[in-house]
Protein backbone atom coordinates (compact mmCIF):
# COMPACT_ATOMS: atom_id res chain seq x y z
CA UNK A 1 0.00 0.00 0.00
CA UNK A 2 2.87 2.25 0.80
CA UNK A 3 4.61 1.47 -2.44
CA UNK A 4 1.28 2.64 -4.44
CA UNK A 5 1.28 6.17 -2.71
CA UNK A 6 4.75 6.60 -3.18
CA UNK A 7 4.15 5.52 -6.91
CA UNK A 8 1.02 8.03 -7.15
CA UNK A 9 3.31 11.02 -5.43
CA UNK A 10 5.80 10.52 -7.67
CA UNK A 11 3.50 10.28 -10.82
CA UNK A 12 2.01 13.35 -9.91
CA UNK A 13 5.28 15.58 -8.90
CA UNK A 14 6.31 14.00 -12.66
CA UNK A 15 3.05 15.51 -14.16
CA UNK A 16 3.91 18.93 -12.08
CA UNK A 17 7.32 19.25 -13.85
CA UNK A 18 5.96 18.49 -17.04
CA UNK A 19 3.03 21.44 -16.71
CA UNK A 20 6.21 23.89 -15.11
CA UNK A 21 7.91 22.58 -18.10
CA UNK A 22 5.53 23.90 -20.74
CA UNK A 23 4.42 26.82 -18.95
CA UNK A 24 8.39 27.88 -18.54
CA UNK A 25 8.74 27.29 -22.56
CA UNK A 26 5.49 29.06 -23.27
CA UNK A 27 6.52 32.33 -20.78
CA UNK A 28 9.98 32.37 -22.76
CA UNK A 29 8.15 32.68 -26.15
CA UNK A 30 5.62 35.15 -25.32
CA UNK A 31 9.10 37.52 -23.83
CA UNK A 32 10.87 36.99 -26.83
CA UNK A 33 8.11 38.07 -28.85
CA UNK A 34 6.67 40.82 -26.57
CA UNK A 35 10.36 42.45 -27.10
CA UNK A 36 11.10 41.76 -30.82
CA UNK A 37 7.25 43.58 -31.56
CA UNK A 38 8.75 46.51 -29.38
CA UNK A 39 12.64 46.65 -30.45
CA UNK A 40 13.06 50.50 -28.68
CA UNK A 41 12.78 48.70 -25.29
CA UNK A 42 15.39 47.62 -22.87
CA UNK A 43 14.92 44.28 -21.04
CA UNK A 44 15.69 44.59 -17.75
CA UNK A 45 15.21 41.66 -15.54
CA UNK A 46 14.25 42.73 -11.81
CA UNK A 47 16.27 40.13 -9.03
CA UNK A 48 15.71 40.00 -5.12
CA UNK A 49 19.06 38.98 -3.84
CA UNK A 50 18.19 39.11 0.06
CA UNK A 51 17.70 35.44 0.57
CA UNK A 52 18.89 33.59 -2.45
CA UNK A 53 21.40 35.61 -5.09
CA UNK A 54 20.33 34.41 -8.44
CA UNK A 55 23.62 36.19 -9.84
CA UNK A 56 25.82 33.98 -7.64
CA UNK A 57 27.46 31.00 -9.68
CA UNK A 58 25.92 27.92 -7.63
CA UNK A 59 27.03 24.57 -6.69
CA UNK A 60 26.45 23.46 -10.45
CA UNK A 61 28.78 26.38 -12.28
CA UNK A 62 25.44 28.42 -13.71
CA UNK A 63 26.84 31.81 -14.34
CA UNK A 64 24.12 32.68 -16.67
CA UNK A 65 23.46 36.45 -14.81
CA UNK A 66 27.56 36.62 -13.77
CA UNK A 67 28.57 38.87 -16.48
CA UNK A 68 25.66 40.79 -17.34
CA UNK A 69 25.43 44.72 -16.80
CA UNK A 70 23.85 45.24 -13.09
CA UNK A 71 22.12 48.15 -11.89
CA UNK A 72 21.34 48.51 -8.20
CA UNK A 73 18.05 49.63 -6.62
CA UNK A 74 19.13 51.46 -3.27
CA UNK A 75 16.87 50.97 -0.38
CA UNK A 76 18.55 53.97 1.41
CA UNK A 77 17.78 52.56 4.96
CA UNK A 78 20.54 51.23 7.62
CA UNK A 79 18.61 48.20 8.14
CA UNK A 80 18.87 47.37 4.56
CA UNK A 81 22.42 45.91 3.27
CA UNK A 82 23.24 46.98 0.17
CA UNK A 83 23.67 42.70 -0.98
CA UNK A 84 20.02 42.83 -0.01
CA UNK A 85 19.36 45.60 -2.08
CA UNK A 86 17.01 44.75 -4.96
CA UNK A 87 18.96 45.14 -8.76
CA UNK A 88 17.97 45.21 -12.65
CA UNK A 89 20.08 43.30 -15.06
CA UNK A 90 20.43 43.69 -18.77
CA UNK A 91 19.04 40.90 -21.16
CA UNK A 92 20.05 41.49 -24.57
CA UNK A 93 17.62 39.50 -26.46
CA UNK A 94 19.77 39.76 -29.42
CA UNK A 95 22.25 37.82 -28.11
CA UNK A 96 23.11 34.28 -27.22
CA UNK A 97 23.52 35.12 -23.64
CA UNK A 98 20.47 37.36 -22.91
CA UNK A 99 18.32 34.11 -24.75
CA UNK A 100 19.92 31.42 -21.99
CA UNK A 101 19.74 34.52 -19.01
CA UNK A 102 15.94 35.08 -19.69
CA UNK A 103 15.43 30.97 -19.92
CA UNK A 104 17.22 30.56 -16.52
CA UNK A 105 15.53 33.56 -15.18
CA UNK A 106 11.69 32.21 -16.34
CA UNK A 107 12.90 28.92 -14.97
CA UNK A 108 14.12 30.53 -11.66
CA UNK A 109 10.74 32.07 -11.39
CA UNK A 110 8.20 29.37 -11.95
CA UNK A 111 10.66 27.12 -9.36
CA UNK A 112 10.36 29.61 -6.72
CA UNK A 113 6.22 29.42 -7.29
CA UNK A 114 6.15 25.78 -6.12
CA UNK A 115 3.99 25.16 -3.10
CA UNK A 116 6.97 23.77 -1.17
CA UNK A 117 9.39 26.45 -2.29
CA UNK A 118 6.73 28.82 -1.20
CA UNK A 119 5.85 26.84 2.28
CA UNK A 120 9.59 26.90 3.35
CA UNK A 121 9.61 30.53 2.93
CA UNK A 122 12.54 30.81 0.40
CA UNK A 123 11.44 34.04 -1.52
CA UNK A 124 11.51 35.06 -4.82
CA UNK A 125 14.34 35.18 -6.39
CA UNK A 126 12.91 36.87 -9.48
CA UNK A 127 10.43 40.18 -9.90
CA UNK A 128 9.96 40.54 -13.30
CA UNK A 129 11.02 41.43 -16.50
CA UNK A 130 10.49 45.13 -17.48
CA UNK A 131 10.33 47.06 -20.81
CA UNK A 132 11.53 50.63 -21.07
CA UNK A 133 13.42 53.40 -23.30
CA UNK A 134 14.50 54.78 -20.20
CA UNK A 135 18.08 53.73 -19.07
CA UNK A 136 18.69 51.23 -16.47
CA UNK A 137 19.72 53.59 -14.06
CA UNK A 138 16.82 56.48 -14.29
CA UNK A 139 14.45 52.87 -14.10
CA UNK A 140 16.22 52.56 -10.66
CA UNK A 141 16.54 55.86 -9.36
CA UNK A 142 12.60 56.06 -9.81
CA UNK A 143 12.14 52.34 -7.96
CA UNK A 144 14.30 53.69 -5.15
CA UNK A 145 12.09 56.58 -4.39
CA UNK A 146 9.14 54.58 -4.10
CA UNK A 147 10.52 51.88 -1.71
CA UNK A 148 10.28 53.74 1.33
CA UNK A 149 7.03 55.01 2.13
CA UNK A 150 5.11 56.55 5.95
CA UNK A 151 2.21 54.12 6.26
CA UNK A 152 -0.83 55.62 8.38
CA UNK A 153 0.70 56.23 11.70
CA UNK A 154 3.84 57.62 10.46
CA UNK A 155 6.26 54.84 10.50
CA UNK A 156 8.70 54.29 7.67
CA UNK A 157 7.72 51.06 5.49
CA UNK A 158 9.36 49.34 2.56
CA UNK A 159 7.02 48.68 -0.28
CA UNK A 160 8.40 45.68 -1.69
CA UNK A 161 6.57 45.84 -5.07
CA UNK A 162 10.00 44.05 -6.82
CA UNK A 163 8.75 41.05 -5.21
CA UNK A 164 6.04 39.38 -7.43
CA UNK A 165 3.85 37.99 -4.90
CA UNK A 166 4.20 40.86 -2.68
CA UNK A 167 3.33 42.94 -6.08
CA UNK A 168 0.67 40.37 -7.00
CA UNK A 169 -1.38 41.17 -3.92
CA UNK A 170 -0.50 45.41 -4.11
CA UNK A 171 -1.46 46.31 -7.98
CA UNK A 172 -5.48 45.13 -7.69
CA UNK A 173 -5.80 47.90 -4.54
CA UNK A 174 -3.98 50.24 -6.50
CA UNK A 175 -6.07 53.40 -8.07
CA UNK A 176 -5.56 53.54 -11.90
CA UNK A 177 -3.17 56.59 -11.06
CA UNK A 178 -1.25 55.22 -8.57
CA UNK A 179 -0.68 52.13 -11.25
CA UNK A 180 0.64 54.63 -13.53
CA UNK A 181 2.99 56.29 -11.05
CA UNK A 182 4.67 53.19 -9.74
CA UNK A 183 5.12 52.43 -12.82
CA UNK A 184 6.81 55.57 -13.80
CA UNK A 185 9.33 55.38 -16.84
CA UNK A 186 8.69 51.57 -16.62
CA UNK A 187 6.48 50.76 -20.15
CA UNK A 188 5.52 47.21 -18.80
CA UNK A 189 6.03 44.99 -16.10
CA UNK A 190 5.94 41.59 -16.59
CA UNK A 191 5.87 39.30 -14.14
CA UNK A 192 3.75 36.54 -11.97
CA UNK A 193 -0.10 36.98 -10.36
CA UNK A 194 -0.63 35.68 -6.82
CA UNK A 195 -0.87 31.95 -8.98
CA UNK A 196 1.73 31.88 -10.83
CA UNK A 197 0.16 33.02 -13.62
CA UNK A 198 1.57 35.18 -16.15
CA UNK A 199 0.46 38.93 -16.53
CA UNK A 200 1.42 42.35 -18.04
CA UNK A 201 0.74 45.77 -16.26
CA UNK A 202 1.24 48.47 -19.06
CA UNK A 203 1.49 51.98 -18.32
CA UNK A 204 -0.54 53.90 -20.52
CA UNK A 205 -0.39 56.85 -19.06
CA UNK A 206 3.20 57.74 -19.46
CA UNK A 207 5.51 58.90 -16.45
CA UNK A 208 3.75 59.93 -13.24
CA UNK A 209 5.98 61.11 -10.10
CA UNK A 210 3.30 61.63 -7.95
CA UNK A 211 3.01 58.27 -6.09
CA UNK A 212 1.49 58.18 -2.77
CA UNK A 213 -0.98 55.63 -0.87
CA UNK A 214 -4.02 56.76 1.10
CA UNK A 215 -4.25 56.35 5.00
CA UNK A 216 -7.11 53.97 4.62
CA UNK A 217 -4.96 51.50 1.98
CA UNK A 218 -2.14 50.37 4.64
CA UNK A 219 -3.99 48.40 6.65
CA UNK A 220 -4.55 46.14 3.91
CA UNK A 221 -0.89 46.35 3.05
CA UNK A 222 0.43 45.70 6.25
CA UNK A 223 -1.69 42.34 6.16
CA UNK A 224 0.19 41.27 2.65
CA UNK A 225 2.89 38.98 4.08
CA UNK A 226 0.26 37.42 6.53
CA UNK A 227 -1.97 36.20 3.17
CA UNK A 228 1.01 35.42 1.13
CA UNK A 229 1.93 33.33 4.19
CA UNK A 230 -1.18 31.09 4.67
CA UNK A 231 -1.66 30.85 0.38
CA UNK A 232 2.01 29.70 1.05
CA UNK A 233 0.60 26.80 3.18
CA UNK A 234 -3.00 26.49 1.44
CA UNK A 235 -1.18 25.73 -1.70
CA UNK A 236 1.17 23.53 -0.34
CA UNK A 237 -1.62 21.89 1.16
CA UNK A 238 -3.46 21.64 -1.99
CA UNK A 239 -0.52 20.97 -4.05
CA UNK A 240 -1.33 23.40 -6.50
CA UNK A 241 -1.42 27.88 -6.77
CA UNK A 242 -4.51 30.07 -5.19
CA UNK A 243 -7.40 30.77 -7.53
CA UNK A 244 -8.04 33.91 -7.77
CA UNK A 245 -11.03 33.64 -5.72
CA UNK A 246 -8.81 32.19 -2.92
CA UNK A 247 -6.37 35.18 -3.36
CA UNK A 248 -9.23 37.68 -2.36
CA UNK A 249 -10.90 36.08 0.17
CA UNK A 250 -7.35 35.85 1.58
CA UNK A 251 -6.90 38.96 1.76
CA UNK A 252 -10.62 40.01 2.75
CA UNK A 253 -9.48 37.46 6.00
CA UNK A 254 -6.44 39.32 6.64
CA UNK A 255 -8.40 42.48 6.94
CA UNK A 256 -11.09 41.40 9.23
CA UNK A 257 -8.58 38.97 11.46
CA UNK A 258 -6.77 42.99 12.49
CA UNK A 259 -10.26 44.26 13.39
CA UNK A 260 -11.30 41.80 15.32
CA UNK A 261 -8.13 42.55 18.01
CA UNK A 262 -6.19 39.56 16.59
CA UNK A 263 -2.60 40.64 16.61
CA UNK A 264 -0.34 37.39 16.80
CA UNK A 265 1.10 36.85 13.30
CA UNK A 266 0.56 33.18 13.73
CA UNK A 267 -2.80 33.54 15.31
CA UNK A 268 -3.35 35.81 11.59
CA UNK A 269 -1.79 33.53 9.56
CA UNK A 270 -4.66 30.73 11.03
CA UNK A 271 -7.27 32.74 10.95
CA UNK A 272 -6.76 33.42 6.90
CA UNK A 273 -5.95 29.49 6.72
CA UNK A 274 -9.40 29.03 7.98
CA UNK A 275 -10.87 31.44 5.58
CA UNK A 276 -9.49 29.29 2.71
CA UNK A 277 -9.96 25.63 3.93
CA UNK A 278 -13.29 25.90 5.92
CA UNK A 279 -15.01 29.05 4.35
CA UNK A 280 -14.28 32.72 2.99
CA UNK A 281 -16.59 34.67 5.26
CA UNK A 282 -16.44 31.75 8.34
CA UNK A 283 -16.29 33.94 10.86
CA UNK A 284 -19.83 35.12 10.35
CA UNK A 285 -20.86 31.58 11.43
CA UNK A 286 -22.78 31.88 14.40
CA UNK A 287 -20.19 29.73 17.08
CA UNK A 288 -17.01 31.62 15.74
CA UNK A 289 -18.18 34.76 16.56
CA UNK A 290 -19.04 33.92 19.92
CA UNK A 291 -15.40 32.75 20.18
CA UNK A 292 -13.69 35.77 18.71
CA UNK A 293 -16.57 37.87 20.73
CA UNK A 294 -15.20 36.18 24.09
CA UNK A 295 -11.41 36.58 23.39
CA UNK A 296 -9.82 38.60 25.89
CA UNK A 297 -6.06 40.15 26.16
CA UNK A 298 -3.66 37.41 26.24
CA UNK A 299 -6.06 35.26 24.57
CA UNK A 300 -4.93 33.54 20.94
CA UNK A 301 -7.19 32.79 18.80
CA UNK A 302 -5.59 29.37 17.71
CA UNK A 303 -6.14 28.10 20.97
CA UNK A 304 -9.51 29.23 21.69
CA UNK A 305 -10.85 28.33 18.40
CA UNK A 306 -9.39 24.90 19.30
CA UNK A 307 -13.10 24.70 21.03
CA UNK A 308 -15.02 23.88 17.93
CA UNK A 309 -15.88 20.36 17.60
CA UNK A 310 -15.22 18.09 14.15
CA UNK A 311 -19.13 18.54 13.35
CA UNK A 312 -19.57 22.30 13.85
CA UNK A 313 -16.29 23.03 11.24
CA UNK A 314 -17.91 20.12 8.93
CA UNK A 315 -20.97 22.46 9.07
CA UNK A 316 -19.30 25.55 8.41
CA UNK A 317 -17.65 23.79 5.25
CA UNK A 318 -20.44 22.95 4.04
CA UNK A 319 -21.90 26.59 4.16
CA UNK A 320 -25.91 26.25 4.66
CA UNK A 321 -25.86 28.42 7.75
CA UNK A 322 -23.90 31.31 5.11
CA UNK A 323 -27.33 31.11 2.98
CA UNK A 324 -29.81 31.75 6.09
CA UNK A 325 -27.97 34.33 7.04
CA UNK A 326 -27.85 35.95 3.92
CA UNK A 327 -31.81 35.76 3.63
CA UNK A 328 -31.93 37.55 6.92
CA UNK A 329 -29.88 40.21 6.26
CA UNK A 330 -32.04 40.34 3.15
CA UNK A 331 -35.50 40.25 4.57
CA UNK A 332 -33.93 42.83 7.38
CA UNK A 333 -32.84 44.89 4.85
CA UNK A 334 -36.36 45.03 3.23
CA UNK A 335 -37.76 45.85 6.75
Amino acid sequence: METSRTSMRDNVEADDLMAEAERIHAQVGALKAWFAQHPDMHCLLVIDPSQRDPAAVDAAGNQSFADLPVTAIVVDHDAISPTHCPRLLELDLQTDAGVVALEESVRLAFSDRRPQSMAEGRGQRIGGWLASAASPGEIAAHCSRLLLQRDDRDHLCLLRFYDSRAQALLWPMLSPQQQHALLGPIQAWHTLDAGARPVTRVNTQGRREDFALEPEQWPAIHGHGIVNRALALYAYDRNRQPLPREVEAAAAAAVRARRYGLIDEEDEVVFVCHALNWHPEFDLHPKVLQILGSMTEGDLYAGQIAELTPEEIEEIRQGNWHGRLRVSDSANGRA
